[in-house]
């Protein structure tokens, strides 16, 4: 498992997401990750999220390096360690 941070410019208007540091086996498995939806796989309707943004490839991605030690109820592919979210 490696962490990832995953990062949108696109819609960064209020009540958005700009970022999240995110648990996935790969970048192409981080870039689908919905930063409050860990478990979205990017087939169940991306586009409902204008929170974010409406397709996975939109997503730019960071390796930021591998996860040290077993998965537990924490630490999982598709968990979320830290989101950034814009209140308005």
């Amino acid at each position: 498992m490696k962490l990832f941070k995953i990062y949108q410019i696109i819609n960064n208007g209020y009540d958005t997401f700009d970022s999240a540091v995110v648990v996935a086996n790969s970048a192409e498995e981080a870039q689908k990750i919905h930063p409050s939806h860990p478990f979205c796989d990017g087939s169940i309707n991306f586009k409902m999220y204008d929170n974010w943004v409406s397709r996975p490839d939109l997503v730019s991605v960071i390796y930021l390096g591998d996860v040290v030690g077993e998965p537990d109820d924490d630490i999982f592919p598709g968990a979320i360690i830290c989101a950034s979210y814009n209140a308005g």
